[in-house]
Formats: C-alpha cells, sequence, structure tokens
C-alpha cells in the first residue's frame, strides 16, 4: 500500500520541513516530536524554535514521483508533514510558497494536506499571494475559491470539542476533497453531521462540497500511550457506512480495551501499528479511501463523484 512511507493511508510522505507546536489534547505524546527532538536532536519543539527545512535534493522526490506516477497512468497520494504542520504560522513564508508550487508542479501527485490550524489558511495563503505577486498562483486561485484538483484538506480530530471547533472551518474552505485524522482518538465522537450522502444503488457516492469525505481512526501508540476504546472505532466506522463515506481503520495503539465487552479486557495485539491488517479486530479490518474518478476544478455548488476503494482487495 504505502510504498516510500509506512503509513499505510498515502503512498509517499514528504516533509518540506521539520518542527510545531503542541496545540491541543492530541499533540501531548507526538511522535514526531519525541523523535525528533529527543532522539535526533533534529529541532526543538515549540512556540519561537526555529524550523528546519529539509535537504534540495530531498526535495527533489516529488518530481520523480510524479514522473513515475505520469508513466504508470496512476495517481499517487503523498502525506505532506508528518513531521510538522503546514500551515504553522512559525515557518517561513517564503517555505511555504515553495511548497504549494511544488504541489502545482505534480499534478499526478494527490497531496494531502493535514492541519491543526486551519485558521490560519486564508492569512498564510494570502501572504503567499503577496509574496509571489502572481494572480495565477495555486495560492491566489485557492483563495478566489477554486481548490487545487491535487489537493485533498484535511484536519485532525482527537475528541468532540475539537470536532466541533475544527469540522466548520475545514468544510468552509475550498476543497476537492475533506478528510479527518481521528488518531489519537480520546473519546466517543459524533460526526454524522458532517458526513456526505448516503451511496447510490451503484456504489457511487456524491462527492460533495461542505462535507467530509474521509475517516481515518485510529489509537495511541507509543510508551505513553493512552487507552482507545474499540468502540469508539466502531461507531465511527458505523456513521461512515450510514454515510456512504470511506472508512480507513489505521491501528489500536498500544492501550486498546473494547468496553463491549461485560468486563472491559485490554488488548495485547501482535501489530499495534497497524502494519498488518489481519492482526486487527475483524470487523475494524475495513481500510476504504474514496478516489476522484475524473478529477476537475471543483466549484462549491456543484458535485464530483468518488468510489469508496476498499484496501482488501487491492492487498
Amino acid at each position: 500500500m504505502a510504498t516510500n512511507s509506512k503509513i499505510e493511508w498515502t503512498t509517499h510522505t514528504f516533509n518540506p520541513w521539520i518542527g510545531c507546536t503542541e496545540v491541543s489534547p492530541g499533540c501531548a505524546h507526538c511522535y514526531a516530536r519525541d523523535m525528533m527532538e529527543r532522539r535526533y536532536h533534529r529541532v526543538q519543539w515549540g512556540a519561537g524554535q526555529p524550523r528546519s527545512r529539509t535537504t534540495a535534493d530531498y526535495w527533489k522526490q516529488p518530481a520523480r514521483w510524479q514522473r513515475q506516477a505520469q508513466a504508470n497512468g496512476q495517481r499517487e497520494r503523498v502525506f505532506c508533514a508528518s513531521l510538522a504542520d503546514w500551515l504553522d504560522d512559525e515557518v517561513p513564508i517564503d517555505w511555504l510558497a515553495d511548497l504549494l508550487k511544488l504541489i502545482e508542479t505534480t499534478p499526478h501527485l494527490d497531496w494531502l494536506l493535514l492541519t491543526k490550524r486551519l485558521e490560519h489558511w486564508s492569512d498564510r495563503l494570502q501572504a503567499v499571494s503577496r509574496l509571489t505577486h502572481d494572480d495565477a498562483t495555486i495560492a491566489s486561485t485557492w483563495l478566489e475559491g477554486n481548490a487545487p484538483v491535487n489537493v485533498w484538506l484535511g484536519t485532525t480530530v482527537e475528541n468532540q470539542a475539537q470536532a466541533e471547533r475544527r469540522v466548520p472551518r475545514l468544510l468552509a474552505l475550498p476543497a476537492t476533497l475533506c478528510f479527518l485524522s481521528c488518531e489519537p482518538l480520546l473519546e466517543a465522537i459524533n460526526l454524522l453531521p458532517y458526513l456526505s450522502t448516503v451511496a447510490d444503488a451503484n456504489g457511487t457516492c456524491a462527492l460533495e462540497s461542505n462535507r467530509l469525505h474521509w475517516i481515518i481512526c485510529g489509537g495511541e501508540s507509543g510508551k505513553e500511550a493512552r487507552s482507545f476504546d474499540l468502540q469508539w472505532a466502531r461507531s465511527l466506522r458505523e456513521q461512515c457506512q450510514t454515510a456512504g463515506v470511506a472508512f480507513f481503520f489505521k491501528q489500536t495503539g498500544a492501550h486498546a480495551i473494547d468496553s463491549s465487552q461485560s468486563h472491559p479486557v485490554r488488548r495485547s495485539l501482535q501489530d499495534p501499528k497497524g502494519g498488518n491488517i489481519t492482526t486487527l479486530p475483524e470487523d475494524l479490518q475495513v481500510r476504504e479511501i474514496p478516489t476522484l474518478l475524473q478529477p476537475a476544478p471543483v466549484e462549491r455548488s456543484k458535485k464530483q463523484k468518488c468510489v469508496p476503494l476498499p484496501i482488501k482487495e487491492v492487498l
């Protein structure tokens, strides 16, 4: 599934820079901070700390993925900034301008832009637009309401409070496809008010604007991981099934429990990070990804179609 990434729901991972600041409960045990700050001593996390841009050679990788995808007649997904946040307002604006230009020049790659900072979207894109002085840039056209067709816009939702805070902000922005990363999920959440419409008789769902199209869910890993109830994941799976929305269960995490049992029992799975789907509870071996049949510019008043693609069929 993941060609150049250990993250099961993407093909590649690309980090234009490294470093971040904790902003919500889901950040408490950040794997990126632990890895880059404490283990490799690459950067210091936190406000006022300089971010570290990755090398010029590293930045050439997406161009190679683009050529490969174009030659194969396929689209490949790129999860951007697993060790940072692409809307971090402490990142130099020219770095963001370079990232958006890279996205613009790799149209066969679908860029998964996940952020906890949706409130910065307008200011950051306006700053890029002023910097480039080009009305045709991805930042300028996006600000005008024309979402980049190769950008999937997402936000992290770890609890109900963050769902109610971040999801309306996400759905208010122009986007070809909207998704959530509910990882680490810290409690049961209700997303039904935000989900897309029910699939039709042919299994095709209307990929509406102002609705979520994809939910990724998982528990927390690591030695300090908080408990994760499998019932929270089942609830999200059922919500997605009801709405015809793609659902992807990534991992149980290090401390999963199952409150559906008469006595909650901690589960010790062979693979808490979800690398092997067969180690997951059978009813949660669900890994669907929405695919756009014909990517095209999205107008806010119109619909595109998507087909949920079960990963189990392509492994």
